[in-house]
């Protein structure tokens, strides 16, 4: 009897598990999902806690307002009482309601192109806006006669940090569908074979499913964070040091969630930032001391410049090293901007942003990159002005480089900003990912000549090089457009193998600057 009674509560607790699983927990998702929920959950949580403080302080603030008299001006010395507080409150709350949405309109108007393609920095960053405007939110109890201007910051600020949010949820939720399940090891017991079998392999379209079942688990957790900030704001109580410490202490906690929540997220698509970071680390120079490391010495690698100096002629070839979805996920920035060399802004741009000769143009176009959808320039950026993060860069390079480095140092500016790519109109994903290659090829190529102090444009080896012209590279810009050729077809294999999506589903976002020309076939 006690064995039939142990198996009822278990078929019992069987059937409320796979209730409660198929009701908040979605089908076909990657590992990264369940440790994102985790977090979320928590920050989720915190945040109820911190809206019911803020909303606190919201009302305790208006009447702070009304006590003080700010309020009796804005309405009818025949109204007193409830009523005087009752239409100075709906006035106010519409006031600061309304300037949000302007805000909320201009913000979408202006940022709505760059969430797709950062949309983990973006997140992260609308949780410091949601941030400040709670902040905004509790000091209306500390200043009730600021109360109009402060509320409508902060509703300014929660309307921009709730936009962005719900711009890049799709994003996020489109990196945890899991893609080739059925293909699993044979290692695996039958049991998660028949559940990788029905979680939707071959790339089930599920963000219906992920969206609704993690907005259900979200309706459950405000609830229960609501509740609990109810019985915290009893326990506070009104003394505005211990609303204001109490705020610190949570948006603390929510930020900390909220970092290792966008942590969590593991992309297996390109951004151009992700895409230069791998692209940085599949490279290996080819010279004598590489011999033993699967490398292969160029026989013609001993060459002699114009100059009488002997020049050592370097190749890079592909080294089979592609880092994973999650290690560049580990180590990816959050928060900070990308780093200078890995913006599009740097990497992209025009053919008059570095002024070409007809001859200049003709050569890149009809001879070097004849057939591609792009072309390298080499020059100095003559459209937009150096300024103050430059001349930082400058002399940080100063202030850590070795002997090395004084060709560099002589130069002033990094011989890796003094090239870019220029894209054809038609170009796709594929032609930028090998141009990106192309060019880290091309800016480590002539970091290694200036550092020699053989640059093409030095004819003087005891003088400061000047700035570079493609014309002074020619021969460089054509070694890196042939390996990147040599190296294309095996990096899209090991790409695939690594578990990185294919080239022409990722999000290098818009490139605005491009050109047209008559693309001729080799």
């Amino acid at each position: 009897m006690t064995t039939s009674i142990d198996n009822q509560d278990d078929t019992i607790l069987q059937k409320i598990s796979q209730f409660l699983h198929s009701a908040f927990v979605p089908e076909g998702v990657s590992d990264s999902y369940y440790r994102f929920m985790r977090w979320r959950i928590f920050q989720r949580f915190v945040n109820a806690n911190v809206h019911v403080i803020g909303t606190q302080s919201l009302l305790m603030g208006l009447r702070g307002m009304q006590q003080s008299g700010v309020a009796g001006a804005a309405v009818s010395t025949a109204a007193k009482g409830g009523a005087a507080l009752g239409a100075a409150a709906a006035t106010n709350w519409v006031l600061k309601d309304t300037l949000g949405k302007v805000v909320r309109m201009a913000w979408a108007s202006k940022m709505g192109r760059k969430f797709d393609p950062d949309a983990k920095r973006w997140r992260f960053r609308a949780s410091l806006i949601y941030a400040l405007g709670n902040g905004l939110e509790v000091s209306t109890y500390l200043h009730p006669q600021y109360f109009l201007v402060l509320a409508m910051l902060a509703n300014s600020c929660k309307q921009m940090s709730m936009l962005t949010s719900s711009a890049t949820r799709n994003a996020l939720y489109n990196s945890f569908r899991r893609e080739g399940v059925a293909s699993s090891g044979a290692g695996s017991n039958a049991t998660n074979s028949t559940t990788g079998s029905r979680r939707g392999s071959g790339g089930v379209e599920n963000i219906g499913d992920i969206t609704a079942k993690g907005e259900a688990q979200i309706a459950v957790v405000d609830l229960l964070g609501i509740a609990s900030g109810i019985c915290l704001s009893r326990a506070v109580g009104v003394s505005v040091q211990n609303v204001f410490a109490v705020w610190i202490v949570l948006q603390i906690m929510e930020i900390f969630c909220m970092f290792h929540e966008m942590r969590s997220v593991v992309y297996k698509t390109f951004n151009f930032e992700r895409m230069y970071t791998v692209l940085g680390k599949l490279l290996l120079e080819e010279d004598g001391e590489n011999e033993n490391n699967e490398q292969v010495v160029d026989d013609s690698a001993n060459t002699t410049t114009d100059t009488g100096k002997p020049s050592t002629k370097q190749k890079y070839k592909f080294t089979g090293h592609i880092p994973t979805p999650e290690q560049i996920a580990a180590t990816e920035k959050i928060f900070l901007p990308p780093d200078h060399l890995a913006r599009r802004a740097i990497a992209f741009g025009s053919p008059g942003r570095t002024v070409l000769d007809p001859e200049e143009l003709d050569m890149l176009i009809n001879d070097v990159f004849r057939g591609e959808k792009y072309f390298l320039v080499v020059g100095q950026d003559v459209k937009n002005q150096r300024g103050l993060s430059a001349r930082v860069r400058q002399w940080m390079r100063r202030g850590t480089g070795s002997n090395n480095d004084r060709h560099i140092d002589d130069v002033g500016i990094d011989p890796q900003e003094q090239c870019h790519i220029v894209l054809h109109a038609d170009a796709n994903n594929l032609d930028i990912l090998k141009s990106a290659l192309a060019l880290v090829i091309l800016r480590k190529k002539l970091v290694k000549k200036t550092k020699e102090g053989t640059h093409p444009s030095n004819l003087n080896g005891n003088d400061p090089a000047p700035d570079p012209r493609s014309r002074d590279c020619m021969d460089v810009i054509r070694e890196a457009r042939t390996e990147a050729n040599d190296i294309f077809p095996h990096f899209l294999r090991e790409l695939t193998k690594q578990g990185w999506r294919p080239p022409l589903r990722s999000m290098l976002g818009r490139v605005s600057a491009r050109a047209e020309w008559s693309i001729q076939k080799r």
